[in-house]
């Protein structure tokens, strides 16, 4: 048992030893190395980009054969084919190459299945003239998917971005809240030792009970301070080890996070920026180009449909030989041309999909015009918020250096007698809401540096543009 006693404080520093206290850079890269939230988009995405390889399959050489006997009956022939087919994006072409070959005898209505005792070799290509010359589905398909792979990257480079932001307030409140505590533990170590010198100078006469009383009093106020700060450091740092993932330690883990470096390494700073020298990061923004992907794709089910609208006109040319000896008439090489027409006189379906496209379209281009204009309103707030935080952080520091030259002219009059202990606990206490709040002030400068480079979505990044 005295073992087991021995081991636990051991096993507890242990843990600690082992707790990281990572820069919001290293933060960042874990998130976005390690953290499942964006490894779960980055799967989706791939999900994607495997829906584009599959579309520009539809393009891939194929090879078809098709087998004819009779087995039973007055005639005995065979007969088999094998094609090699291209197809060529352009006016839905197909080139083709194909070898035939029959023995036996055929009925005359078959007469088509005879070649002569080596076969038939033949070359030709299939295009369109009308419908399905600029687009069809197999086309449209592969440009929507090209469409939705930029889709869903935009998508993907938003979440990131969603989450890197949730990550470094995470971070900044788990900072904050550290700060607060040392401020406050050090003017709780002052106080007890203060204390001790009240309890000598009560002892031996030269102050009442009542100051000692006084003091104990005001220990306990700022002690109880210090283990609400505590607490809130330790609820910010279990918030943070969300957050914290590394390649050794993929997985959750309760008290992953330690104590904040001493250099956070901020890599958020926004510089002399303006709302103009920002635009271009609005144009360049993940859901404004997911949008913009969505306007592509609903333009091509437009095209896709007025291409239906139209008569189909097909065009195949082929040039074919019989090889070896046989009946004269399969000697020599044939030029074929084919010429298919078909109007369709029913295009009701048709032209309600080009509606439906054109509605699409429309309220993509002004979903669009509201996305910009809120990102811009954004823009500007953050902008004004930066530069009113950012004055009161200069006024609070000046406050903090005032309260703190007061507090050691007050502590000077104190200890020549000059002064009462009551005096000096208003002060104390002053300078206390002082400290905290340029801790506030201090903090809420880098929040709203973090707050703008989320709306412009560069968080990934680290930096942005400046004037």
């Amino acid at each position: 048992m005295k073992q087991q006693w021995l081991l636990a404080p051991l096993l507890v520093w242990g843990s600690w030893a082992h707790a990281a206290s990572p820069t919001v850079q290293e933060l960042v890269a874990a998130i976005q190395s390690h953290h499942p939230e964006y490894l779960a988009t980055l799967a989706r995405t791939e999900q994607v980009a495997g829906e584009r390889l599959e579309a520009e399959a539809a393009f891939d050489v194929r090879l078809v054969q098709d087998t004819y006997a009779r087995s039973s009956g007055y005639y005995d022939g065979s007969y088999a084919e094998q094609s090699v087919i291209q197809p060529i994006q352009s006016m839905n072409a197909e080139v083709f190459g194909s070898y035939r070959i029959s023995d036996g005898e055929f009925p005359v209505y078959e007469a088509e299945y005879q070649t002569l005792d080596m076969g038939e070799a033949s070359l030709g290509v299939r295009l369109s003239l009308l419908q399905n010359r600029e687009t069809d589905k197999r086309r449209l398909t592969q440009v929507m998917a090209a469409w939705r792979f930029m889709e869903a990257e935009s998508k993907q480079l938003a979440e990131l971005n969603k989450l890197i932001y949730k990550g470094v307030s995470a971070y900044l409140s788990w900072y904050q809240s550290h700060r607060k505590v040392a401020v406050v533990k050090d003017l709780v170590a002052l106080t007890r030792e203060r204390i001790t010198g009240v309890q000598t100078r009560v002892l031996s006469g030269d102050l009442a009970a009542i100051n000692l009383t006084e003091f104990e009093t005001t220990l306990l106020r700022r002690q109880l301070m210090e283990n609400e700060a505590e607490q809130q450091f330790q609820l910010a740092r279990q918030r943070l080890s969300y957050f914290w993932r590394t390649a050794d330690s993929p997985r959750y883990q309760s008290g992953a996070i330690d104590v904040p470096p001493s250099n956070i390494d901020w890599p958020f700073r926004v510089e002399g920026s303006d709302a103009s020298s920002l635009m271009s990061a609005i144009d360049a923004h993940p859901a404004v180009e997911a949008l913009s992907a969505k306007v592509e794709q609903a333009k091509n089910k437009r095209k896709l449909a007025r291409n239906e609208t139209l008569p189909q006109l097909d065009l195949e040319v082929k040039v074919a030989r019989d090889i070896g000896e046989g009946i004269e008439p399969l000697t020599g090489t044939e030029s074929i041309v084919g010429l298919s027409f078909f109007m369709p006189l029913g295009q009701r379906a048709a032209k309600a999909r080009e509606a439906i496209a054109d509605a699409e379209i429309r309220s993509l281009e002004y979903d669009q015009i509201v996305l910009r204009e809120q990102l811009r309103r954004d823009l500007d707030m953050s902008l004004k918020a930066l530069t009113y935080t950012r004055r009161i952080l200069a006024l609070s520091r000046q406050q903090e250096a005032l309260a703190e030259t007061l507090l050691q002219q007050e502590r000077a009059r104190f200890d020549e007698g000059v002064s009462d202990q009551f005096l000096l606990i208003s002060r104390e206490t002053t300078a206390l809401q002082a400290h905290l709040k340029t801790v506030d002030a201090e903090v809420e400068v880098l929040r709203q540096e973090l707050a703008l480079n989320a709306t412009l979505a560069s968080l990934q990044l680290g930096l942005t543009q400046s004037s």
